[in-house]
């Protein structure tokens, strides 16, 4: 009889951890956290100031073909940047916000069942406005262009269908050198997943 118990342990055991793993499908995926403008010029400006830093947020999908390789799609905003001081006697300020559509290639090293790290590879349609104040005066510049970006991250399943994650993605060269000028943009997040 012991001998019965021993083998439907094994057994259950064999079944569980294949459906634990959920390596393959689709999932969604929500995270949120803090970015950084690493590029803003304050050339020219006197008494310059800068806030760098500002919440953002990431929400999309993607399908994972096996342990090591997935898809991923999502739609990310970036946040904004401010920089302020004074040009020709007058205050002076721009503020850069971003945000675009991403696709990523995402490839996955699984240290154990439920913890894995993350690297990924893509491309983001980002659009970046401009808008900039010089005492009285105003005006704003847009540009939307494909741009390279790259991460890492680690994710661990608490249950076969959720996950925790942390990402740390750094978007490269955002917006146009001749208008809105180009600046790298990094974000740390958290979030969930969900997989079905």
């Amino acid at each position: 009889m012991a001998k019965r118990h021993v083998l439907a342990l094994l057994a259950a055991s064999a079944i569980s951890v294949p459906a634990f793993a959920a390596d393959t499908g689709g999932y969604l995926v929500g995270m949120f956290g803090q970015t950084k403008v690493k590029d803003i010029d304050t050339t020219g400006l006197g008494n310059p100031s800068k806030d760098d830093t500002d919440t953002g947020f990431k929400i999309g999908g993607g399908y994972a073909f096996n342990r090591n390789f997935a898809v991923e799609a999502a739609y990310v905003d970036l946040g904004k940047t401010k920089a302020s001081g004074t040009f020709a006697g007058s205050n002076a300020s721009a503020t850069f916000k971003a945000s675009g559509l991403v696709v990523a290639a995402v490839g996955m090293v699984p240290l154990s069942q439920q913890f894995s790290l993350l690297g990924r590879l893509g491309l983001i349609n980002a659009t970046v406005k401009v808008d900039a104040t010089l005492g009285n005066a105003s005006g704003s510049d847009k540009s939307t262009d494909m741009k390279t970006t790259f991460g890492v991250g680690a994710s661990y399943s608490f249950t076969p269908k959720f996950a925790v994650r942390a990402d740390y993605d750094v978007y490269q060269k955002l917006g146009d050198n001749a208008t809105t000028g180009e600046s790298d943009v990094n974000m740390l997040s958290v979030g969930v997943v969900y997989k079905f």
